[in-house]
Order: C-alpha cells, then structure tokens, then sequence
C-alpha cells in the first residue's frame, strides 16, 4: 500500500471498518453488536471461529485515542466475544491480536488455534498475505457456526 492510500485510511477517508459496515460481504458475516464494538465471522475460516472485533463507536486507530471508559469497554467486549467463540469451538488455544497494519481502524483479531492448524506453534500471518492459507467452510458450515455464535452472544 503507498503512503498516499496509508493517510487517507489513517485519517479516516474509506475506511472500510468505519460505521456504516455492511451486515455480510466477502470477508464476513455479522455475529452481533457488544457496548462498542460488533463481531464478525470471517469467510475464512482456515483457524474455525476466526472472528474480527470491530470498534463502532468512530474512526480511531490506537488504543490511546479512545477514553479510557471506551478502552474499558472495548476490552470488556473482547472479552465476551473471545468467551462465546473459545465456548463453540472449543480450541486449543486461543490467539487475540489488534495489528492494524492493513486497515488502520481499532479492531481485534480472535483466532482460535487447534493443535493440527497449518501454523501450530506460530503466528498466523506471513510477511506475505498471498502465502497466507485461506480455507472456507461449506456454505452449511459456515451457516451452522454462524447461528451458533449468534445464539450464544445474545444469551
């Protein structure tokens, strides 16, 4: 990405995580909404449950730019979320990373590891995406895993 494109995510200009986000699209499906945030089921599905946390309340990119009440809540969220995914999938462990390296909007990564996953023992990401695995459920799967999710975060 050039530095041009870099500012105008940092600076909010078509952020694709600021509010309006659609419901579903390429890359996830809505779960539900938390205090600050709302949680997405990924397409990808390479790590089963791999969910983003996605900060709602406006544009920011670092922790240091929210309140600390908003902070609070936001890490309370991840909190419930990482709870009702680890409850459904039940992993082996659980990897929790907020990067912003791409998108430049506060937002976690919730990613279950499973002692076959194609990276046990390392992190998920690449230097390179393109080397990035990327596997997807079948459409009945990934429908089941979201209701899942869905019922459980609402409860």
């Amino acid at each position: 990405m050039d530095a041009t494109r870099w500012e105008q995510l940092v600076s909010g200009n078509e952020c694709p995580f600021d509010v309006p986000r659609p419901e579903s699209n390429e890359h996830w499906d809505v779960v539900g909404s938390l205090k600050t945030s709302t949680l997405y089921l990924t397409k990808s599905q390479t790590y089963r449950g791999h969910c983003l946390l996605i900060f709602d309340l406006r544009h920011a990119t670092r922790p240091d730019q929210l309140s600390l009440d908003e902070w609070t809540s936001f890490c309370g969220d991840l909190y419930r979320a990482q709870g009702v995914i680890s409850g459904i999938v039940k992993p082996d462990h659980m990897n929790v990373a907020a990067l912003g390296n791409v998108i430049p909007h506060l937002h976690w990564h919730i990613v279950p590891r499973y002692c076959d996953d194609p990276r046990w023992g390392a992190p998920i990401w690449m230097t390179n995406l393109d080397d990035m695995v990327q596997s997807r459920l079948s459409d009945a799967e990934h429908g089941k895993l979201l209701r899942e999710l869905k019922v459980v975060l609402a409860s």
